[in-house]
């Protein structure tokens, strides 16, 4: 086929001979993945300029589209590998990708329900699910979103609204780990820095409850008012998990919206480990989830849940006269949860999977990063001059070489130049710690093994180069 005479309605053979190339290609970048590396060296010089030019004035064909593709796939870092485990790895799976496909070629407008009904239906459908799957009572809803940065900052401005449209005086109360999209939320929705705590956390990096009833008192004595107050279930450095039960408590009293950040962690309410450890998230007010984290599933499918719609409606309503065609149906609009008035069909992307595979499992995805981290975490723990940050209740192994961040930091950078494994690094208290983010659900103990095998080896060679 000559794509450079390609119009924009393609003829049924077309679509056929195109739609085969790209399903071989991502037949092939799927299988190859069991043994890929996880990162890349730097582009081949002129890579980068190559894929800076401008398109064609006539088109090319789809080959040698696929081979510029692949010159720029095989750069940075590939979550989609066994060995990514740092930030929250997320992999993807092929039934995503084609939920994806299918939005994107039916592309109806999901923003409003009057639109697409059926489309909303089968969105507000996964919405649901959630919102069940955490507890929420019958008034519950929610949105999908692009990401935990925009669920946060979603919140975050329906936060501020109930507190009514004098908010000045209001304050935002968070953990000194939380995720940093929580202070760029309260920056852009437009809060002052002097307005956001960031109250220090206990000894298994949880945020403190005597120092958060102390800086609550502090600010009521100052004539301020508690306006949000922000647990994480999962941390991104440790996977900790604050002790929602009695933030819910507290939030209660001081008459403050309580906010959950699960980005990472939610879904592992699937499991029953999970569930014991996420007690307290059925309290909420909002909950911030990403499928893309805890559901393995392609980047761009996050969401916010909150316990009643009408708070969420009441911030984000609009309607311009160009809209006044628009009636409430049955169904929600989503144009009125979030700030996105033009939105993609997401929903397809998680309801497909979910239809596919069933929950059961994601479920048992889920608990096998559980176990991955639990024995790596125990394993590590029997290292001679190997810590613990803490133990994580979820699925990060964190941990530190006793010797100081120069040793900690020769262990990360042999773990990284291997290119088997790709992961990341935090600071806790001045001290460098590496993270295992076990979070793909093509990660297998093979990984986990070899990762400690090289941790050894490492520490062995340390203590042979000090010794000397």
């Amino acid at each position: 086929m000559d794509d450079s005479s390609l119009r924009l309605e393609l003829t049924a053979s077309q679509r056929e001979e195109l739609g085969g190339q790209i399903l071989d290609y991502l037949g092939e970048f799927f299988d190859s993945r069991v043994d890929a590396l996880a990162s890349f060296g730097d582009p081949e010089d002129g890579l980068v300029r190559e894929l800076l030019a401008p398109p064609p004035e006539d088109g090319r064909d789809l080959a040698g589209a696929l081979r510029t593709l692949s010159s720029a796939a095989d750069t940075g870092f590939d979550p989609a590998v066994p060995g990514f485990l740092s930030y929250i790895p997320t992999g993807g799976i092929f039934t995503s990708a084609l939920g994806s496909f299918l939005a994107a070629g039916l592309n109806r407008y999901t923003a409003g329900s009057h639109a697409a009904p059926g489309a909303v239906a089968i969105e507000y459908s996964v919405i649901k699910w959630m919102t069940s799957l955490f507890g929420l009572p019958e008034t519950a809803g929610g949105v999908l979103l692009s990401g935990g940065s925009v669920a946060n900052l979603t919140a975050v401005v329906t936060a501020r609204s109930a507190l009514g449209e004098a908010f000045h005086d209001g304050v935002v109360y968070t953990s000194a780990r939380s995720h940093h999209s929580i202070d760029k939320a309260a920056r852009i929705a437009g809060i002052a820095a002097s307005r956001v705590r960031a109250i220090p956390t206990d000894t298994d990096l949880r945020m403190d409850m005597a120092e958060l009833r102390e800086a609550l008192e502090e600010d009521r004595m100052a004539g301020l008012r508690p306006m949000m107050i922000v647990g994480t279930a999962g941390t991104t450095d440790t996977g900790s998990i604050d002790p929602l039960t009695e933030i819910a408590g507290i939030a209660a009293q001081a008459g403050a919206w309580f906010h959950v950040d699960a980005a990472y962690g939610g879904f592992f309410q699937l499991t029953k480990r999970g569930r014991e450890r996420l007690t307290g998230i059925d309290l909420a007010d909002s909950i911030t989830v990403d499928a893309h984290k805890s559901l393995f599933l392609p980047f761009g499918l996050g969401g916010l849940l909150v316990r009643d719609t009408k708070p969420l409606i009441e911030a984000h309503e609009g309607q311009g006269a160009y809209m006044q065609d628009v009636e409430l149906q049955e169904l929600p609009h989503f144009f009125m949860m979030g700030p996105e008035l033009t939105r993609p069909n997401r929903g397809m992307a998680v309801w497909l999977p979910l239809q596919l595979h069933g929950v059961g499992a994601f479920r048992s995805a889920l608990d096998d990063m559980l176990d991955l981290a639990e024995w790596t975490s125990n394993e590590m723990a029997q290292i001679e001059g190997i810590g613990l940050a803490c133990v994580s209740p979820l699925s990060i192994t964190a941990f530190y070489a006793a010797a100081g961040n120069e040793a900690s930091q020769r262990i990360f950078h042999a773990l990284l130049d291997s290119k088997e494994v790709h992961i990341s690094s935090t600071t806790i208290d001045d001290r460098f710690v590496i993270r295992l983010a076990f979070l793909s659900h093509r990660t297998t103990r093979v990984i986990a093994e070899r990762v400690v095998e090289m941790v050894r080896e490492e520490m062995d060679r340390w203590e042979l180069e000090t010794n000397d």
